[in-house]
């Protein structure tokens, strides 16, 4: 079983920014079994240029619940699972370290399409999320929020497989 995971945080450090969307798809290789996704109060200001690209906002989530509220959740989302995320290298650790600072220590393996999608599409230009959608006519109108890129890694995760990618992912997937 797959975890799709994404998110948008205040800030590329994980020292002084914070997770403020996150969701959860649940795929099991062929269908999503399940879906989670939730705003989260990451009690940190927001930059403009942040909500801008997002469309998150300071009013979106004065009432969404902190990470710590919402960590046995995502922990029991995750664990067990192979987590994949466009972008591995980036998600995973910041979600890890939420993780273990609300008390749950997740090691699992994890996947990053980002660097599997330049092993199954080698003729591509770029491998961005942006680029991947357009070559493969993946729908996403909901781009740099947490489902809508959750929704469309899934996507790609699942052309890949369909492709005869199953040895690709399996020897690209590392243990965190």
């Amino acid at each position: 079983m797959y975890a799709v995971i994404d998110i948008e945080t205040t800030g590329s450090l994980t020292i002084n920014s914070g997770i403020m969307d996150i969701a959860v798809i649940l795929y099991n290789g062929k269908n999503v079994e399940g879906k989670y996704e939730t705003l989260i109060n990451p009690r940190t200001k927001i930059p403009w240029y942040v909500a801008k690209l997002t469309g998150i906002n300071k009013s979106m989530i004065a009432a969404a619940p902190t990470f710590g509220e919402v960590a046995e959740n995502i922990f029991n989302l995750l664990n067990h699972h192979i987590v994949v995320a466009h972008n591995a290298a980036f998600d995973f650790p910041y979600v890890q370290q939420a993780l273990k600072a609300s008390g749950y220590d997740l090691h699992t393996k994890v996947l990053c399409t980002l660097q599997l999608s330049r092993r199954a599409f080698p003729e591509f230009p770029k491998h961005g999320l942006d680029t991947l959608c357009e070559m493969l006519n993946i729908n996403n109108p909901n781009r740099h929020r947490a489902a809508g890129d959750a929704l469309a890694t899934t996507e790609l995760l699942n052309i890949i497989l369909k492709n005869g990618g199953e040895h690709l992912i399996k020897s690209m997937t590392k243990n965190w």
